[in-house]
């Protein structure tokens, strides 16, 4: 098992504060989707779950390999059939209201994932950065915004971030982790590094919103309760280009004008 070593028994106060975001690299925001949304979000969930293939190709230890099929690896659901909740959840207007607060107007989506950790079993995530597997994603205006479908805590495995490791974007090498985890790679991480990390503890309908070269991971769920929770990723379009030649999914729209020739799919709330 991969241990994040979490030490100390003072859980530092989160950040709810979006002008600290640039130094410090991550910010909560508390109750971006009420009770009835989150009930509808987790019955989709419910669906895609009892649909889910018994194997899967996934990207591990840096290349797709078929595994048995886990609701950890649910990527993309926002452009397959029947997605269209979680692509309309990915223009929720509260999502992207703290998402501009972060990168500004000029959004476009770029991807999503689904990670859901069933109880007593849910992998772990190994210390990681996020734009380092992107290479079709040129720019570092970039972020992850980690919304959860239900109450993460430390007991059910919720993310860990270390703040301002996303300082000047480090591109860390990655070391094969030969465990049993989502993604086979990790970072190399100091135990003082480790020593900063905060949990980020989430009730459902919350969101964290991260910058993609910030180190996170978090630990298995070995607790009798499920941690779902549903990444998306948003870049500001003025900054940061993508290769539509080479990304493996539609790029969305999601605020500010298009420019000209641009081709992101144009899904601005109201068309």
């Amino acid at each position: 098992m991969i241990r994040l070593t979490l030490s100390g028994m003072n859980v530092p106060q989160l950040n709810e504060d979006p002008s600290q975001y640039d130094s410090l690299g991550y910010c909560v925001f508390r109750g971006v989707l009420n009770a009835d949304a989150v009930a509808c979000v987790q019955q989709d969930l419910g669906k895609i779950l009892e649909a889910m293939p018994a194997k899967m190709v996934v990207y591990k230890d840096g290349e797709h390999v078929e595994a048995d099929g886990r609701p950890e690896f649910l990527v993309e659901p926002h452009v397959k059939a029947g997605g269209r909740p979680w692509l309309e959840l990915c223009r929720h207007p509260g999502v992207l209201d703290a998402v501009e607060s972060i990168l500004g107007p000029d959004l476009i989506l770029i991807m999503s994932h689904l990670i859901v950790k069933r109880p007593n079993d849910g992998l772990p995530v190994a210390w990681h950065q996020d734009n380092t597997y992107w290479h079709s994603v040129q720019g570092t205006d970039v972020c992850t915004v980690w919304l959860a479908i239900d109450d993460a805590d430390a007991d059910n495995g919720c993310m860990n971030v270390i703040p301002c490791t996303q300082a000047d974007h480090p591109d860390l090498e990655k070391i094969s982790t030969g465990g049993e985890d989502l993604l086979g790679t990790t970072v190399a991480v100091s135990q003082l590094q480790a020593g900063k990390a905060v949990p980020i503890e989430l009730k459902a309908g919350d969101l964290s919103i991260h910058d993609s070269f910030i180190i996170h991971g978090s630990e298995a769920n070995q607790s009798g309760r499920r941690r779902a929770g549903y990444t998306m990723r948003y870049a500001n379009a003025a900054t940061v280009a993508v290769d539509l030649d080479q990304h493996w999914v539609d790029v969305f729209r999601v605020r500010g004008d298009p420019r000209p020739a641009e081709r992101y799919t144009d899904f601005r709330p109201k068309k």
